[in-house]
């Protein structure tokens, strides 16, 4: 469904919520189309790719800056939050967050995830190229 307000093609049926951004008149929108079409087609493929780039590219960020633990905690062991014992895996940051929208444009696809409260309940933002490779990704 054509959003005038948006000038965009919008798909709201389903999990994931689809828009094609149309950047312009010159945007070829046949062709966003087909990328969208070859995305949904892969929907399985890309979601699970997505999720494991962006937990290797924010799984750092996540332990470094916002830690399981209480800093205030008296009884806290740091030799413990030293040894990695409340690190979050790779494995449990991509069991956890969840893709919300997708908006295919001109030069990438862009996505928005759920961080199944690993940043506080923020959005976590995407980047991909149309090969779906991460090109950035931030909370």
């Amino acid at each position: 469904m054509y959003n005038e307000e948006f000038n965009s093609y919008e798909h709201t049926e389903g999990k994931v919520y689809y828009s094609l951004k149309l950047e312009n008149e010159s945007t070829n929108v046949d062709e966003l189309m087909s990328r969208a079409e070859k995305l949904i087609c892969q929907f399985d493929e890309f979601e699970k790719r997505a999720k494991t780039q962006i937990a290797q590219h924010l799984i750092d960020y996540k332990n470094d800056f916002w830690p399981e633990y209480d800093e205030d905690d008296e009884n806290l062991n740091w030799d413990d939050v030293d040894a990695g014992k409340y690190d979050v895996t790779t494995e449990d940051f991509e069991r956890v967050i969840t893709l919300l929208d997708i908006e295919l444009r001109v030069d990438h696809i862009y996505c928005e995830c759920s961080d199944g409260d690993l940043f506080g309940g923020h959005r976590i933002h995407a980047k991909f190229d149309h090969d779906y490779n991460l090109i950035d990704a931030d909370v």
